[in-house]
């Protein structure tokens, strides 16, 4: 697992309303969210690389940020989706705060800025079979997590 600590400024020198500091969201209900659900680990075939994760986060002067996912012996099929697991290949799932965002096909990903909120969040990438199960080792899914922290808005 890989653990990366950001601190993401505003690119923008756009004035904020002094209340935005103050908000709070509940990452169940963020738009896009999807109600929790668990898929069983899948051990990676000990005859095969070990594939593993990382990724980066970034802000998108468009607004929201960019993941970047870096996989190692790992290919993303996304034609494969809902069929038989094949070894080291199928798809990503974003997570922010604990809360499923999305699958992901490919190495990059828009996230909304409102998935985040001010503080500390936890961007995660876990690596998912065709059939939506963790690719593990152990039974210790294959993950990355990256700490992004928003400041709090300034008046």
């Amino acid at each position: 697992m890989a653990v990366v600590v950001m601190t993401l400024f505003p690119m923008s020198r756009a004035p904020m309303s002094p209340d935005i500091g103050k908000a709070t969201m509940d990452m169940a209900s963020a738009p896009g969210a999807v109600p929790a659900h668990r898929h069983p680990p899948r051990d990676v075939s000990a005859e095969l690389p070990q594939p593993s994760v990382t990724h980066l986060v970034f802000p998108d002067v468009m607004g929201g940020y960019n993941v970047q996912i870096l996989p190692v012996h790992f290919k993303f099929t996304p034609a494969a989706i809902n069929h038989a697991p094949k070894d080291n290949e199928g798809h990503a799932h974003i997570y922010v705060n604990g809360v499923k965002i999305a699958r992901v096909y490919s190495n990059w990903y828009h996230l909304s800025g409102s998935s985040l909120v001010p503080g500390q969040n936890e961007v995660k990438v876990t690596l998912n079979a065709n059939d939506h199960s963790a690719w593990s080792v152990n039974g210790v899914p294959i993950s990355s997590t990256v700490k992004v922290f928003i400041p709090e808005a300034t008046p």
